[in-house]
Order: structure tokens, then C-alpha cells, then sequence
């Protein structure tokens, strides 16, 4: 299966993020995190909607709370959370800064549920690195 082919499937018709596959290859290659966990954590967070709005005001595809992340907004000239590159950069940078390729289970966790994550936030992890591995192979052999 191809990248595109796999977005597609994983997200449906993307109405109003129809370069996502594009924006996440961007991204991921910007920050050096492989491109389908990014997509893991987009419909973990918020099934891909780019519009999504969660109970504690978190924003966009890869639901972003600006009340956390302000400094690192202003950092990244992040005006618009739900602008599906702006979100994508700033969760990005977050799980970067997470050092999210070193220990993925540890910087998902903290991403969900902050730096004292409780056990729920674990589950999460591990379901978005099932989630991921289930792409990973779905991609296997295609360079896509």
C-alpha cells in the first residue's frame, strides 16, 4: 500500500485537510519522526479532523492545548490550532521534544496525560504504537 492509499483509508475523505498525507510527510521529515506514528497520534487524538475540539480545550488534528503550549506556539509562529500544518507542527515539535524516537511509550504517555501521566495514559500509548505498527505494515515494501 502506498502512503497516500493508507492516509486515505486510515482518514476517509478528508474534508478540509485534503493534503494531510503531504503535511504529515512534511512534518515528519522536518522533525525526524516517522510519519506514521504522526498519523497514529492524528486519529488517536481526533480520528482527523482538523476542526476537532476536546473538553479541556484541546484543538485540531493532533488536539493541541494552548494553554500548555502557548510559548511553543509563539515559538513556531503557531497562530491557528486548527490549521491542520500548524497543529501538525506543533504536536510534532511536542513528541520531538518528548524525544518521542528514543521512548516512544514514555513521551505518548506524557503527551496524553501530562508529565505525571496516570495509567490511562499508558493504555493510550500502547494503542497508538499497535496502531502504528498495524501501518508500518500495511506499508511494508512500498517506499509510497
Amino acid at each position: 500500500m502506498k502512503w497516500l492509499d493508507l492516509v486515505v483509508s486510515v482518514c476517509g475523505t478528508t474534508f478540509g485537510t485534503p493534503d494531510l498525507a503531504q503535511n504529515i510527510d512534511s512534518v515528519a521529515a522536518q522533525y525526524n519522526v516517522e510519519r506514521t506514528l504522526i498519523l497514529s497520534v492524528v486519529w488517536g487524538e481526533s480520528r482527523c479532523k482538523a476542526s476537532a475540539q476536546g473538553t479541556s480545550d484541546d484543538r485540531g488534528l493532533m488536539q493541541v492545548i494552548p494553554k500548555w503550549h502557548g510559548s511553543r506556539m509563539k515559538r513556531l509562529g503557531v497562530t491557528n490550532l486548527y490549521d491542520p500544518i500548524q497543529n501538525l507542527k506543533t504536536g510534532t515539535d511536542i513528541l520531538s521534544s518528548l524525544r518521542v524516537t528514543e521512548d516512544p511509550v514514555k513521551a505518548l504517555a506524557i503527551y496524553n496525560g501530562g508529565f505525571t501521566p496516570p495509567s490511562r495514559s499508558y493504555n493510550y500509548a500502547h494503542s497508538v504504537l499497535a496502531r502504528k505498527a498495524e501501518y508500518d505494515s500495511a506499508l511494508e515494501g512500498k517506499d509510497g
